[in-house]
């Protein structure tokens, strides 16, 4: 997409949809978690919002909703490979920012004392996923190559297509039994997390475990097969790049649409401004910016 004419609304829209519910959910877990001094701190809305943000994080609501936006939020990064002009680059730039987060935010924790390091959260993940995806698209045009190269004659782009598709699918299925294997069940009697026992700590970041905890965690696996799973889509939904309902779009998207173009951004200054409001309300009723321990 070199042109706001040629994006696809929806595509903006849905993402837009989904970083703000995720940007929402990051929120409550701050107030409900980084924000914990303020159980029995002695005035009543900062008791108030703690609770709020506790009672959201085991909630229903939570359990239900977070895996339906991140699979939402996933799908349509995957369905944005078909727009991107290099994913390789795309991914680095990614893995860039996501490093500096990893960076300050682990300054911010050395500060202040407060559990805000991020070492593989949602931006490490989205990162690594386009990156091997960007890869396994190098190898399958690679392979229509070699065969044009060897039958002497092209693949038509249909072929290219379904066969495209048929592979991403099957990585993306492949990729969802493996996370059923090696990702945490719950235990049915005590209602527990089972971690798989994994030689080696670099595990954490392709499936779940204990010592990969921290302000925000998102492993390769489950994340991996709803994007592929877009990925795929993308090549039969938007091979020509061009919206699917033309006649929707409209003034009555902007507000989505718009976090949508600029999801990175809405994502980073949404973490800024919960931690940012919360350190406020702080100042304000307690006259510090962060209670310690």
């Amino acid at each position: 997409m070199t042109g706001k004419a040629k994006r696809i609304w929806e595509l903006d829209f849905w993402r837009g949809l989904a970083i703000i519910l995720v940007v929402f959910d990051h929120a409550f877990f701050d107030f409900g978690r980084l924000f914990y001094q303020w159980r029995n701190c002695g005035v009543g809305f900062l008791e108030w919002l703690n609770a709020l943000g506790l009672d959201y994080l085991g909630s229903d609501v939570r359990a239900f909703w977070r895996p339906a936006f991140l699979f939402l939020f996933f799908c349509v990064s995957g369905l944005c490979t078909a727009l991107s002009k290099n994913n390789f680059l795309r991914g680095i730039k990614l893995w860039t920012v996501a490093l500096c987060v990893s960076v300050i935010t682990y300054i911010g924790e050395t500060l202040a004392g407060e559990g805000v390091f991020v070492l593989f959260g949602v931006l490490h993940c989205l990162a690594s996923v386009i990156l091997i995806y960007a890869a396994v698209d190098f190898l399958i045009r690679g392979a229509f190559a070699l065969v044009e190269k060897i039958r002497k004659k092209p693949v038509g782009n249909k072929w290219k297509t379904i066969l495209s598709c048929v592979i991403l699918f099957g990585l993306s299925a492949a990729f969802f039994a493996i996370n059923r294997v090696y990702n945490p069940r719950l235990n049915e009697v005590t209602g527990s997390h089972i971690y798989t026992e994994l030689d080696g700590k670099i595990f954490g970041i392709f499936f779940y475990s204990p010592e990969w905890w921290t302000a925000d965690y998102f492993p390769i696996f489950p994340f991996i097969s709803f994007f592929f799973f877009g990925a795929a889509l993308s090549k039969i939904l938007y091979g020509k790049k061009k919206s699917l309902f033309p006649s929707l779009d409209g003034i009555w998207h902007n507000v989505f649409s718009a976090a949508g173009r600029h999801s990175l951004g809405v994502y980073l200054l949404g973490q800024v401004l919960a931690i940012g409001v919360g350190i406020l309300l702080s100042l304000v009723f307690l006259g510090t910016p962060l209670l310690f321990p």
